[in-house]
């Protein structure tokens, strides 16, 4: 009698269980749903180093005069009247 309610027991933990695991993959699917950005995963993109200071950043924050890369537009001025 004891392994029959044990039995019932385990049933009814692994249906607790799975129960809540399906009930957790609804709400992250329709999460995705509505915010799909969120889900994707982010680009790696282009660091460079800029010209004046020597931080690197990412391409696309950077500023560019044709030559050298800057952090700023006061590093790229700065690095522009010290350059003859």
């Amino acid at each position: 009698m004891r392994a029959i309610i044990f039995l019932l027991f385990v049933i009814f933990v692994f249906l607790v269980i799975r129960f809540t695991l399906n009930r957790i993959i609804e709400i992250r699917n329709k999460q995705r749903e509505l915010d799909p950005k969120a889900s994707e995963p982010q680009k790696a993109e282009a660091m460079v180093q800029c010209a004046q200071c020597g931080v690197h950043l990412p391409q696309s924050n950077a500023y560019y005069d044709g030559k050298d890369t800057f952090c700023s537009e006061g590093h790229m001025k700065r690095f522009q009247q010290n350059t003859p």
